[in-house]
């Protein structure tokens, strides 16, 4: 069975298009096929699968990770699902709206051509009730919270941005990151798993960021990652609400804005390749 697909890089955060317009599916088949073809030696390889789909806008993206779990919202990935709207012609050039697993976003094109294009996006409000995010504690809110793992101590924020984030301030990067990340992410206090976010804080409007991604493992960048961090470094009076995030494949810019409480995030997305892949079983 071939199966048409696009592929594109946001920061280094990598997806596979899956494109259903005006076609009927079952979306809860498609874990599988997740699974397959973002497997980085026998499929095409990729952080995710965009399974994007509808009959007008707003148009719905249903982000599925590379170990076939569904994903609330993908901060890079509403923004590649909107750029492959764009170059088949289906939405406005300038702005549109697309439909994720948690509400709306937001879409504003700038400057750039069908191969790399510079999108912002809204992620919504941020939510810290430790319930909704959720976290099995009996606290109303989980930051700056002190736990203990494997005989370390660690000061950690949890928020939702769409989807769940921890985030920890760290002096530099000069540590087993990812190990930490792969442990926290399915640590007993986070029920639905939790992506997770490095933070070194440079100055009040820059940060660099390390993202561990539940379901996929480390990340060039994670668009709800960054906002995530800003919120929580903001919160914390580390930085302002605007700021400049420096992840490992480049800036993605973020702003939360005081008086609607809105998340933005702002930056590049590239188209990679287009193909058919060979699925067959």
């Amino acid at each position: 069975m071939l199966i048409p697909f696009t592929k594109y890089q946001a920061l280094g955060n990598s997806f596979i298009v899956l494109d259903r317009i005006h076609r009927r599916g079952r979306l809860k088949r498609f874990g599988q096929l997740a699974v397959d073809i973002c497997d980085r030696t026998i499929g095409v390889g990729a952080d995710g699968l965009l399974v994007v789909s509808g009959r007008e806008e707003p148009y719905r993206v249903d982000i599925y990770n590379a170990d076939g779990s569904w994903a609330e919202k993908s901060g890079n990935g509403v923004r590649i699902a909107a750029m492959h709207l764009r170059n088949r012609g289906l939405v406005d050039d300038r702005r549109c709206r697309m439909r994720t697993g948690s509400g709306d976003s937001h879409i504003r094109f700038f400057a750039g051509s069908d191969r790399q294009l510079t999108i912002s996006a809204s992620l919504g409000k941020a939510v810290f009730e430790a319930w909704e995010i959720p976290v099995d504690t009996s606290e109303k809110y989980f930051i700056d919270r002190r736990i203990v793992r494997d005989g370390v101590p660690h000061s950690v924020s949890a928020v939702s941005v769409g989807n769940p984030h921890l985030v920890l301030f760290c002096n530099d990067f000069d540590f087993d990151w990812k190990a930490l990340g792969a442990k926290l992410e399915t640590d007993a206090l986070f029920p639905s798993r939790i992506n997770v976010g490095f933070v070194v804080v440079c100055d009040s409007r820059h940060i660099e960021v390390r993202d561990w991604e539940r379901g996929v493992g480390p990340t060039g960048s994670s668009g709800t990652g960054a906002a995530a961090a800003v919120v929580i470094a903001a919160v914390r009076q580390f930085t302002e609400r605007r700021v400049s995030v420096a992840t490992l494949a480049g800036l993605l810019d973020v702003a939360w804005d005081v008086a609607s409480d809105e998340i933005t995030i702002k930056g590049p997305v590239t188209f990679v390749c287009e193909g058919q892949y060979d699925r067959r079983t």
